[in-house]
C-alpha cells in the first residue's frame, strides 16, 4: 500500500473530473437508496387505507381499488422510475469521469515508465529477462490502473452507500438496524485475512506471469533455430512447466476468492433474516411498520454490493499494489549514463576526433576488467580498425564512444572534450552505428534504413541503399523499398540484413562511423564492393571498424590489435607486418585459410 500512495498525486493532477465523478456517484446513491424509501412509504399508506377500510366497514377492495389508491400508486410508481432513470444516468457519468481518468492516469504512467525504459543503461537489460520487463510496461501497468479506477470508484460506492443507507436505517430503528448490521463486522475480519492471502500471492502470481511470457518471447524470438535442431517438442514442454506452475498459483488464489463470495451470501442472508425475525417482533409491538421491514430488507439488499466490492476493492488494491512494487523498483533503477550540465553547450555538429586516455572498464556485477588502460587518438576523418580474437574487447570498446557505457577508469574526449559533458542526444546523432546483432524492424524496408533521420525522402533512402550494396536486393522484391519485413528482418537474409543496418548509418551522414564486424555475413567479394563503395564516405567522416578478417582493415589509417582487454599492437597494415607480431601471425593464417578454401 506505501507504493501505491506514492502515485497519489495522479488524483491531484486529475483533482476536476474525479471530485465531479465522485459527487455523481454520491447523487446516484441517493437516487438508489429513495426506493426503498418511496416503496415503504407506499406499503405503509396502503396499510392506512386498508385499516380504513376495515374501520368505515367499506371493504378492503373497494379500499385498494378507490381514486386515492389508484393516484397514490400512480404518483409512487413515477417516482421509482424516476429515482431508478437518474441512478442510471448518474452511474454512467460515473463511469465515464473515473473509468475515464483511470485511462488517462494508466496513459501518463505508460508513457513514464517507457521513457524510463529508454533511458536505463544497457547494464540493466542484460541483467534482467525481457520477458520480465514487458509484463512490467504492460501487465503490471494495467494492474495499476486498477487502484485509480475500479479500485478507487468501488471504495467510493461503499463508502457513499453504505453511510447514506445506514444513516437512513438509524434514523428509523437503531435497534433493528444493529440486528440488520451484526453479521457484517465478521465479513470484515474474513476480508482483512483474504486481503493479506491475495497480497502474497498475486506478487507470487505477477512474478511468474513474467517467467511465462519470457519462456514465449524467447522461444518466438529463436524460432529458426528450434526447428532447425527439431526441439519443438522440448520447448513446448519447458513452455507448459512454467504455464503449470503459474495455473497451481492461480488455482490456489481462486480458492480464496471461491470461498469469499459464498460465506458473503451467507452473511447477507442471516443479515435478512434477522431483520425478519426482530422486525416481526417490532411490528407486532407497533414499534416499526411493515412498509420498515420491506424498506430494511432492500437496505440489506443494496448493502450486498458494497459489502461484495469491499472484498473485490480489497483483492484489486493488493494486486496493485503487487504490481506497483515491481514498477517501483524499475523506477528507483539509476540512470548510470545521463547528461551533466549541458545548457551551455551550442555545438551540433562534431568533427568526430576521438581519444582514449588511461581508460578501464568492467561490467557490473563482474569482478574482471573487459578492458584495462586503453589510450589512442584519432583525428577526425581518419579510419581506424580493432582486431583481436573473439572475447578480447573489442567490441566493448566501442560501445564506449556512443556511451552505451561509460568508463569505469579513465577518460574519453570527443573534439577535445570530455564527452560527458555533450549532451547524449548531440553525441549519438553524430553517431553511425552498425552493432554486430543486427537488428531490424518489422516494418517496411524504407523505414528501417530511414529509422535514424527525419524527414526522409525516397532520394535519401535509395543513395544509403546503393552505398551499402543492398539496392539490388531491394529492388527484387515485388514492393521493394515498401517491402514489410517479418520480426526482426526475418525476411532478409544475414548479409542483408546486416547492409540494411549499414545503409541506416549511412543516411545520416555521421561525424563518426561505427562498424561493429559489420560485415561478417557476406562474403569476401561482396565484402570488398562495399568497402570500395564506402571509401568516398570514408573520406570525410571518423570510420571505427571491428573485425575478425585482415581484409576488412587493411587500408586503415590506424590499426589496433586487442587482445585480453589491452592494446598490443598499433599502426598501419604495413609497419604490423614488418614487426612479425601479434598480427603478422593472424595475417598468415587467414591468407592460409583463403588458400585452402580455394583449392
Amino acid at each position: 500500500m506505501r507504493e501505491l500512495l506514492k502515485l497519489n498525486h495522479y488524483f491531484y493532477k486529475y483533482k476536476g473530473t474525479i471530485l465531479l465523478g465522485v459527487l455523481f456517484l454520491i447523487f446516484a446513491n441517493g437516487f438508489l437508496v429513495w426506493i426503498p424509501v418511496l416503496i415503504r412509504q407506499t406499503i405503509d399508506a396502503i396499510e392506512e387505507l386498508t385499516e380504513a377500510g376495515f374501520a368505515t366497514t367499506d371493504s378492503v377492495w373497494q379500499a385498494l381499488t378507490s381514486p386515492e389508491a389508484g393516484s397514490l400508486l400512480a404518483m409512487n410508481s413515477f417516482y421509482l422510475i424516476l429515482a431508478a432513470l437518474m441512478y442510471g444516468v448518474l452511474l454512467f457519468a460515473t463511469r465515464q469521469t473515473l473509468i475515464v481518468t483511470s485511462r488517462r492516469i494508466e496513459f501518463d504512467i505508460r508513457n513514464e515508465i517507457y521513457d524510463k525504459l529508454q533511458r536505463l543503461p544497457q547494464s540493466y537489460f542484460a541483467r534482467n529477462n525481457t520477458g520480465d520487463i514487458y509484463v512490467r510496461a504492460t501487465e503490471d501497468i494495467v494492474r495499476v490502473r486498477e487502484y485509480f479506477g475500479p479500485a478507487f470508484m468501488y471504495m467510493t460506492q461503499t463508502i457513499a452507500r453504505s453511510g447514506i443507507i445506514i444513516t437512513i436505517m438509524l434514523l428509523v430503528n437503531p435497534k433493528l438496524t444493529m440486528w440488520a448490521l451484526l453479521p457484517l463486522p465478521f465479513l470484515s475480519l474474513f476480508a482483512y485475512w483474504v486481503s493479506g492471502f491475495i497480497h502474497v500471492r498475486s506478487n507470487e502470481i505477477q512474478e511468474q506471469y513474467a517467467n511465462v511470457a519470457g519462456r514465449a518471447q524467447e522461444a518466438f524470438s529463436s524460432i529458426r533455430l528450434i526447428k532447425a535442431y527439431a526441439r519443438e517438442d522440448y520447448e513446448s514442454d519447458r513452455f507448459k512447466n512454467e504455464s503449470q506452475v503459474y495455473k497451481t498459483k492461480k488455482l490456489r488464489l481462486d480458492i480464496v476468492e471461491s470461498l469469499f463470495h459464498p460465506l458473503l451470501s451467507l452473511m447477507i442472508g442471516l443479515s435478512v433474516v434477522l431483520v425478519l425475525w426482530q422486525g416481526g417482533l417490532m411490528v407486532i409491538e407497533g414499534i416499526v411498520t411493515i412498509g420498515n421491514i420491506a424498506e430494511f430488507i432492500i437496505h440489506v439488499t443494496y448493502l450486498t454490493w458494497p459489502v461484495a466490492s469491499l472484498g473485490y476493492t480489497i483483492n484489486l488494491i493488493q494486486r496493485s499494489a503487487a504490481s506497483q512494487i515491481r514498477i517501483a523498483k524499475m523506477m528507483a533503477e539509476a540512470d548510470e549514463i545521463s547528461d551533466s550540465d549541458t545548457t551551455n553547450f551550442k555545438i551540433d555538429k562534431l568533427k568526430g576526433e576521438i581519444e582514449f586516455k588511461n581508460v578501464s572498464f568492467r561490467y557490473p556485477d563482474s569482478k574482471e576488467y573487459a578492458l584495462k588502460n586503453i589510450s589512442f587518438r584519432i583525428k577526425s576523418g581518419e579510419s581506424a580498425a580493432f582486431v583481436g580474437r573473439t572475447g578480447s574487447g573489442k567490441t566493448t570498446l566501442i560501445q564506449l564512444i556512443p556511451r552505451l557505457f561509460d568508463p569505469t577508469e579513465g577518460e574519453i574526449y570527443v573534439d577535445g572534450i570530455n564527452y560527458k559533458e555533450i549532451p547524449l542526444t548531440v553525441l549519438r546523432q553524430n553517431i553511425g552505428f552498425v552493432p554486430q546483432d543486427t537488428f531490424l524492424f518489422s516494418s517496411t524496408i524504407g523505414d528501417n534504413i530511414s529509422f535514424g533521420i527525419k524527414n526522409p525522402t525516397y532520394e535519401k533512402i535509395h543513395e544509403a541503399a546503393e552505398q551499402a550494396q543492398v539496392l539490388d536486393n531491394i529492388l527484387e522484391f515485388e514492393k521493394k523499398f515498401d517491402t514489410v519485413l517479418g520480426e526482426r528482418g526475418i525476411t532478409l537474409s544475414g548479409g542483408q540484413k546486416q547492409r540494411t543496418s549499414i545503409a541506416r548509418a549511412l543516411i545520416r551522414k555521421p561525424a563518426i562511423l561505427i562498424l561493429d564486424d559489420s560485415l561478417s555475413a557476406v562474403d569476401t567479394k561482396t565484402e570488398d564492393a562495399i568497402l570500395n563503395h564506402l571509401k568516398s564516405e570514408m573520406e570525410h567522416r571518423t570510420t571505427l571498424t571491428v573485425s575478425h578478417r585482415i581484409s576488412s582493415v587493411i587500408n586503415a589509417d590506424k590499426i589496433f590489435v586487442i587482445d585480453d582487454g589491452q592494446i598490443v599492437e598499433s599502426g598501419n597494415h604495413e609497419s604490423l607486418i614488418n614487426k612479425n607480431g601479434y598480427y603478422a601471425n593472424m595475417h598468415k593464417k587467414q591468407l592460409l585459410e583463403k588458400e585452402l578454401a580455394d583449392l
